[in-house]
């Protein structure tokens, strides 16, 4: 991918699952990984990151020393891959579980706190990026899933709304869609219900469940210069689930 050597990006949930995936990838154009996780063992596992943070981003003093740490370092931020998300199923009416705080928290106040945080850093980069993902639950629900399905249509508005408010400044924004990936999150749902994998896997025109490894190269892709005019969109990693009945 052109424009990527020599660039910072900083991911988050990168000690596992799609954010590792697309970390490493990154890693792989020559880009230096600032890797942020609250899983200490699984980031220090992995030699392929320039950097890494243990935070707990829900911590809003966290994201403070997430842009403490890159001034610290490089002092660059050109890209910024918001991975980090919990998904888990639970019923919208339930009062007496935290689910929907806990995933607001995570998938959507995080998000927006981190990306507010490092805009400085971005907006003095000439080749800024924001990737942020979603699901194809950012556009279609699931039974189950509410806070889930919420936290990811929120998502996908406040891509478009960033876009078109960074772009002025030169930042492209974007939001990556994923179906049914196998990750540390899913792959005990996948293992365990058996219907509910033969439905993921019949559902896509490909016939599989996807692979964080499917998801990354979007994400270079994404970074590059060569993505210099894409803003504002959400695209499927989803194995062409979506376009079928």
């Amino acid at each position: 991918m052109k424009g990527l050597q020599g660039r910072t990006a900083v991911v988050t949930g990168a000690a596992s699952g799609i954010g590792r995936a697309i970390a490493e990838r990154l890693a792989e154009e020559g880009v230096q990984i600032v890797g942020v996780d609250r899983n200490a063992e699984a980031l220090a596992a992995n030699d392929k990151y320039a950097s890494t943070l243990v935070v707990d981003l829900v911590d809003q003093g966290s994201i403070a020393r997430v842009r403490e740490h890159i001034e610290a370092g490089t002092g660059a931020c050109d890209i910024l891959v918001n991975a980090a998300g919990i998904s888990a199923f639970g019923l919208f009416d339930d009062a007496e579980s935290s689910l929907w705080d806990d995933t607001m928290a995570i998938n959507v106040e995080a998000v927006a706190r981190l990306t507010r945080e490092l805009l400085p850093l971005l907006r003095a980069s000439n080749q800024a990026r924001i990737i942020n993902i979603g699901s194809t639950c950012s556009q279609f629900a699931t039974a189950g899933l509410s806070a889930y399905v919420v936290s990811k249509h929120a998502i996908l508005g406040m891509t478009r709304a960033l876009a078109s408010e960074l772009g002025a400044d030169g930042i492209t924004v974007n939001c990556i869609q994923p179906g049914a990936i196998v990750t540390a999150i899913t792959e005990s749902t996948f293992n365990e219900n058996a219907e509910f994998r033969a439905h993921w896997e019949n559902k896509a025109a490909l016939g599989r469940l996807g692979q964080p490894e499917d998801v990354a190269p979007l994400a270079a892709f994404l970074a590059s210069e060569e993505a210099r005019f894409i803003s504002g969109h959400g695209m499927y990693v989803d194995g062409g689930a979506m376009q079928q009945n």
